[in-house]
């Protein structure tokens, strides 16, 4: 005969081990961290940051590259006013990835943080200017791993 002290912590483990599965199921599979890494930073960050003023439908694409539709239309929009000022000011930009950390947010999301190493030129800064610049990104795994959300540098703010 079971006790009730007993049944309560069979029912418990019978509980936890039905759970089990779901538990094991939702932990990132492998490989997951550096298909994010490539996907947000190695790719879009670097990108993104790369710019060149006689070439700015290329930059329009990479800026656009990955992104979910919503989230593409608003960088198009945002980047037509920057257009005119990068030609003004004849900027090229180039970039490379200085570091990365990823981490899973859970339900097959990520959120990429992308230290992006930038060397600049333009009218105002011929000789050029070197700064790190930081990309905090957002996939989700489970839309083909498109980015859904990017801010800047919240230290920029």
């Amino acid at each position: 005969m079971i006790s009730r002290g007993s049944a309560a912590v069979l029912m418990s483990t019978v509980s936890l081990a039905a759970l089990g599965p779901a538990v094991a199921h939702a932990a990132p599979a492998p490989g997951d961290e550096a298909t994010a890494r490539r996907i947000a930073c190695e790719q879009y960050a670097v990108g993104a940051a790369t710019v060149d003023y006689r070439e700015f439908g290329q930059w329009r694409a990479r800026l656009t590259r990955g992104t979910t539709p919503e989230l593409a239309r608003t960088l198009t929009d945002a980047s037509v006013g920057m257009e005119s000022l990068y030609r003004d000011l004849q900027w090229v930009s180039t970039a490379g990835l200085a570091g990365a950390e990823i981490t899973s947010l859970g339900n097959d999301t990520w959120r990429a943080t992308c230290f992006v190493r930038i060397r600049t030129t333009s009218v105002k800064a011929p000789a050029g200017a070197s700064t790190v610049s930081v990309y905090n990104v957002t996939l989700d795994k489970k839309r083909n791993w498109q980015i859904t959300d990017i801010e800047g540098d919240p230290a920029a703010r």
